[in-house]
Formats: C-alpha cells, sequence, structure tokens
C-alpha cells in the first residue's frame, strides 16, 4: 500500500507505489521508450571519436549528432512519464526525469550526479530551444554515452524486477 502524500494545500496527493511487484504502464509503451533510448545512443555511437573540426567542416554529421541527443532526451523524458512519477516530481524535462528515476530508485545516486552534467543543456536540446557548440558535442560524445547506455542498464532491471511472471 502506498503512503499518503500531502501536496503543498494540503490535500491527498496521488502517489504510484514504486515498490510494487507489478509494473503499472503497458509493458509495450515502456519497451518502445526504452529501445528508442538505446538506439539513439547506438546511433551516438558512431560519431565518438571526432574532432571540433571535423564537425565544423560537416554540417550533415553535426545535426545528426545534435538529433541523437534530441532524441535520447525525449526518449527519456516519455518513459519517465510511462514508469511514473516520484511524490512531488514532474517528470516533463529532462533534469526532473533523472531525479524521479533516481526517487523511484531506478539509477544509483552516483549514475544521478554524472548525468546532472548533462542535465541543464539536455534539457534544452530535448525541447529544440538551444543548439550545443562543436566542443560541447565532442565533450558529451566522450564523457556521456557511457553514462547513457548505464541509465539504460539500470532501467532494464528495473522494468525486469516488476514484470508480470
Amino acid at each position: 500500500m502506498p503512503a499518503v502524500i500531502l501536496d503543498r494545500a494540503g490535500r491527498r496527493a496521488k502517489r504510484i507505489d514504486f515498490g510494487s511487484p507489478v509494473m503499472r504502464p503497458a509493458p509495450q509503451d515502456v519497451d518502445r521508450h526504452l529501445l528508442a533510448l538505446r538506439q539513439s545512443v547506438a546511433a551516438l555511437r558512431r560519431h565518438t571519436g571526432l574532432s571540433p573540426r571535423r564537425l565544423l567542416f560537416n554540417p550533415d554529421r553535426r545535426r545528426s549528432v545534435e538529433r541523437g541527443l534530441q532524441l535520447y532526451t525525449r526518449s527519456l523524458i516519455e518513459l519517465t512519464g510511462r514508469i511514473g512519477p516520484a511524490a512531488e516530481r514532474n517528470p516533463a524535462a529532462y533534469p526532473s526525469s533523472i531525479a524521479c528515476l533516481t526517487a523511484a530508485g531506478v539509477l544509483p545516486s552516483d549514475l544521478e550526479e554524472r548525468l546532472r552534467a548533462f542535465a541543464t543543456r539536455g534539457d534544452a536540446l530535448g525541447k529544440g530551444a538551444t543548439r550545443l557548440d562543436r566542443k560541447e558535442m565532442v565533450r558529451v560524445l566522450d564523457e556521456h554515452l557511457d553514462d547513457f547506455d548505464e541509465l539504460a542498464a539500470h532501467v532494464e532491471r528495473w522494468l525486469a524486477a516488476r514484470r508480470p511472471q
């Protein structure tokens, strides 16, 4: 039985019981978003090892990296929305999605800290509101793709433990 949580106005707030042995969202929805997240990371891996100079002279590759990062961010937000929000969290943005997954016990806190380094840019990229410069793109490709894969692995393990057998 989930604990009773009061919202800021003192009313009873709805809360999903993340300790439940059965997964609440439709498995096919969750699987679709998890697959999209994995595919976006795989597409980004094709661009690792680039120099900022190569991105300067290849606008198609630059757009491909930017689009891959947008897809990763949107997939994570959608996936978090399907798993369900943690208490008083709104997983409508990248930083709150990471916090929601940590509060739900899906992600360890050390991974949350590493993902927060990309959080402000990831949120803006997911909305299409900003562009990364070439050096930032190369840094994200070099430093964060393993974190993105680790995030997907944690989500997969968490979901597997909650699927009906």
